[in-house]
């Protein structure tokens, strides 16, 4: 099957947050144990790979924009790779090796929520390209606008970025 931009998300979100059920010792049912199963065949890395670079999962290549939060770090990056283990993203800040960061991937009214550790790190041009391994369960929140939204300085803040 091949993921386009949401589909990938929720793909990689609907298979941590299962691991992550697993993890908290709650245990999956038959259909929920079915999509783990379907969800690692579909992203099965090639023999390559696996020799090449010890991937569990293979990468999607994708364009989507996000935002990096931690320490002293707020920056939109783009990410070009995302699997279930991890992703690869470019115009990203420097990272060290083992930092927790959070990836945000708004999609419509849902606001996807990764957390991820720095695992590399390349020079790419004014910015770095980094890969993120995820880590722990992810968190999905969905937005509702109670009334008509006024525009504001913060919305003409964020369209001039």
């Amino acid at each position: 099957m091949l993921y386009f931009g949401s589909m990938l998300v929720e793909a990689v979100y609907q298979y941590r947050t299962l691991l992550g059920k697993c993890d908290l010792g709650l245990g999956l049912d038959w259909d929920e144990m079915e999509q783990v199963s379907s969800i690692e065949t579909e992203f099965a890395p090639s023999e390559d790979d696996r020799r090449k670079h010890g991937r569990k999962f293979r990468r999607e290549m994708t364009k989507l924009e996000a935002i990096v939060r931690g320490d002293q770090i707020n920056d939109r990056v783009e990410v070009i790779e995302m699997g279930p283990g991890g992703l690869v993203c470019r115009k990203a800040p420097f990272i060290a090796r083992g930092e927790q960061i959070e990836i945000v991937i708004e999609d419509g009214d849902r606001s996807f929520r990764f957390r991820c550790r720095g695992v590399w790190l390349k020079d790419d041009g004014d910015d770095y390209k980094i890969g993120l391994a995820f880590i722990g369960m992810p968190v999905c929140l969905h937005k509702v606008q109670v009334s008509a939204h006024q525009i504001d300085m913060i919305d003409k803040i964020a369209a001039a970025a």
